[in-house]
C-alpha cells in the first residue's frame, strides 16, 4: 500500500519531462535524428548478415555438400566480368569419367534477349541445359514440368520460364501451353518455376528462361562447342576432386605449369566462405557507419544538454530549494536524454522495416527481421542515452539552489 502515494508524484514526472522535451523540441529532434540513423544502420547491419547467411544456408542446402561449377574464364576474367567460354563439350566429357562424379549439368547461357508475347516485351537470360538441370538444383515448379529426353534429343522449341520472367509476360494469366517468341523464335511454354529470390553474384535468380540445351546451341546461339558452365555432384571428397577436374581441364587446355586457368571452379563451400567475407565486409562497413553516426548524435546531445542546464540554471535552483535531491535531479535528465535516445531507436526500427524491402528490391540484398533487431537497437539506444546524458547530468545535480537562482 506504500507504493500508491508514489504514483500522481510519478505522473507530475513524466508530465514535466513531457513539457520540457516540448519546449526543447527543436533540440530533441536534431538529437533524435542522429540517433535515428545510427539504430536504422545498426537494423541494416543485423538484417542483412542474418539475410546473407540464411541465403547462404539455403544455396548450400539446395546445392548440396556435394556440388561443384566449372566456369569458363579465370580468376581475373571473372573478377573484371569479362565472359569468356573456354569450357567446352570434350571437357564435360572428360570430367564425366573422373572418379566420383555421378552428376553432370551441361549449361550454356545467352544474356539480353529479347522475349515476348502478344503486345508484353521483356530482357532475360536463356539458360540451356540437359534435363536434369532443375533436379540437381532442387528447384520446384509453380506448375508444369522440365522438358523431356525426346525434346532435348530433337532440339524442341520449348521453354520454362523464371518466376519473375512469367510475372512480367503473362501477369498472372495462364501460360502453359502458350507461344512466347525468344527473339525470333517461337517457343511453347511448358512450365513455371517457383520463385528462389535474390541473386548469386550476377542477374535475378528467377529472371530466366531454361530451354534445352540443343535447342540453344543450335537454333539461338549457333555454338556447338562450347559451355558457359557445368555442375558436378561428387560422392568423393570435393576437394580432391577439384583438384582432378583442375588436371583434366588443364590437361586438356595444354596449359602448363606457370599459365593461370583459364577456368573456374567453385565448390559449394566457397560459396558458404565468400558470404562470410561479404557479411564480414557489410559489418565493417555499415557498423563503421552506424558508429558515427551514434556517437555523433551522442555528442550533439551530451552538447544541446549543456546548453539547455545554463538556461535552467534557476528552474535548477528552485526545484534545489523546494527539496529536490542531486539525485532526483541526477535522474531527471539522464531520463530525458534515454527518453530522446529510446525514441530516436524505435524511428530507427520503423525505418529498417519500411526501407528494408526497398533494399531488396533495388540491390537485391536479402534482408532477414527479426526479434534480435529490436533488442540490439534499444540496447544501443539506451547506451546511446545513458553515456551522452549522464555528465551533463551530474553537472546539473552539482548546482546550488542559492547560486542558481541568484544567478
Amino acid at each position: 500500500m506504500e507504493r500508491f502515494p508514489k504514483i500522481p508524484q510519478i505522473r507530475e514526472f513524466l508530465e514535466e519531462t513531457a513539457k520540457i522535451l516540448y519546449y526543447y523540441r527543436g533540440r530533441v529532434i536534431f538529437s533524435f535524428s542522429g540517433v535515428a540513423l545510427g539504430i536504422l544502420s545498426i537494423c541494416i547491419i543485423i538484417t542483412t548478415i542474418d539475410g546473407a547467411n540464411k541465403k547462404a544456408r539455403d544455396i548450400f542446402e539446395s546445392l548440396g555438400p556435394d556440388s561443384i561449377m566449372v566456369f569458363g574464364g579465370g580468376e581475373r576474367q571473372r573478377a573484371a566480368r569479362i565472359r569468356v567460354n573456354t569450357i567446352t563439350v570434350r571437357d564435360a566429357e572428360s570430367i564425366e569419367k573422373i572418379q566420383g562424379i555421378y552428376d553432370v549439368v551441361k549449361i550454356f547461357g545467352v544474356r539480353n534477349v529479347i522475349i515476348r508475347y502478344r503486345e508484353r516485351n521483356w530482357q532475360t537470360t536463356i539458360t540451356g541445359a540437359t534435363p536434369n538441370y532443375i533436379e540437381s538444383m532442387a528447384w520446384k515448379f509453380q506448375v508444369g514440368s522440365i522438358f523431356s529426353a525426346d525434346d532435348y534429343a530433337n532440339a524442341e522449341a520449348v521453354c520454362v520460364l523464371g518466376a519473375k520472367v512469367y510475372d512480367e509476360l503473362f501477369k498472372g494469366e495462364m501460360a502453359i501451353g502458350k507461344v512466347i517468341l525468344v527473339g525470333r523464335m517461337p517457343a511453347k511454354v511448358i512450365g513455371i518455376l517457383e520463385e528462389k529470390g535474390g541473386s548469386s553474384g550476377g542477374p535475378h535468380v528467377d529472371d530466366r528462361i531454361v530451354m534445352p540445351l540443343t535447342t540453344v546451341t543450335s537454333r539461338i546461339a549457333n555454338e556447338k562447342r562450347y559451355l558457359s558452365s557445368l555442375r558436378l555432384k561428387t560422392n568423393r571428397d570435393p576437394d580432391k576432386t577439384v583438384e582432378d577436374i583442375r588436371t583434366v581441364l588443364r590437361k586438356n587446355h595444354g596449359l602448363q605449369d606457370t599459365i593461370e586457368d583459364d577456368f573456374t571452379i567453385r565448390s559449394s563451400k566457397d560459396i558458404m566462405e565468400f558470404v562470410t567475407v561479404i557479411s564480414g565486409s557489410l559489418f565493417l562497413f555499415l557498423g563503421t557507419a552506424s558508429i558515427v553516426a551514434l556517437v555523433v548524435s551522442g555528442f550533439v546531445l551530451a552538447n544541446l544538454f549543456y546548453l539547455t542546464i545554463q538556461e535552467r540554471r534557476k528552474d535548477i535552483g528552485i526545484r534545489r530549494a523546494y527539496g529536490a535531491s542531486r539525485r532526483g535531479i541526477l535522474l531527471s535528465f539522464l531520463f530525458e536524454s534515454i527518453i530522446i535516445t529510446c525514441l530516436g531507436g524505435m524511428a530507427g526500427i520503423l525505418l529498417s522495416l519500411i526501407l528494408g524491402g526497398t533494399f531488396e528490391r533495388l540491390f537485391e540484398i536479402p534482408m532477414l527481421f527479426s526479434f534480435k533487431v529490436i533488442v540490439f537497437a534499444m540496447i544501443f539506444s539506451l547506451v546511446t542515452g545513458g553515456v551522452s546524458g549522464l555528465r551533463p547530468a551530474l553537472q546539473a545535480s552539482r548546482i546550488e539552489p542559492i547560486e542558481a537562482i541568484r544567478g
